[in-house]
């Protein structure tokens, strides 16, 4: 399926640049947008019936959106909007690098296995 066709908002959106998961940032964008109130104050999904909004669903997709940024604070709403980080603190490690260690055992036994 080409972009042109998808009716995904994360498709429309325009990704920040702060963002170093992009699957994880589109894939909670696309939750939010399924997961608004409806007029009496509940979730309008049907996989959320009966339950008030901000539902589950909503609340760990806008957790994972502050997770997909590269500053644990920098989405601190919603909308993206956060507080800056505090001067002469460190950026975070990005977090494909959290588990470097992993991957290297994984490639290592791929290529023992190969020889």
């Amino acid at each position: 399926m080409s972009d042109e066709t998808s009716n995904r908002p994360s498709r429309r959106a325009e990704r920040p640049d702060d963002v170093t998961d992009p699957l994880l940032w589109q894939l909670a964008v696309d939750v939010l947008d399924a997961h608004e109130p409806d007029d009496e104050g509940h979730c309008r999904n049907l996989q959320c019936a009966g339950q008030s909004w901000p539902c589950t669903a909503r609340t760990t997709a806008e957790q994972s959106l502050r997770l997909a940024r590269s500053t644990p604070d920098a989405a601190g709403t919603a909308d993206g909007g956060g507080a800056e980080r505090p001067a002469g603190t460190a950026a975070p490690a990005p977090r494909w690098g959290w588990n470097a260690d992993v991957m290297a055992r994984r490639e290592a036994r791929t290529a023992a296995s190969a020889a």
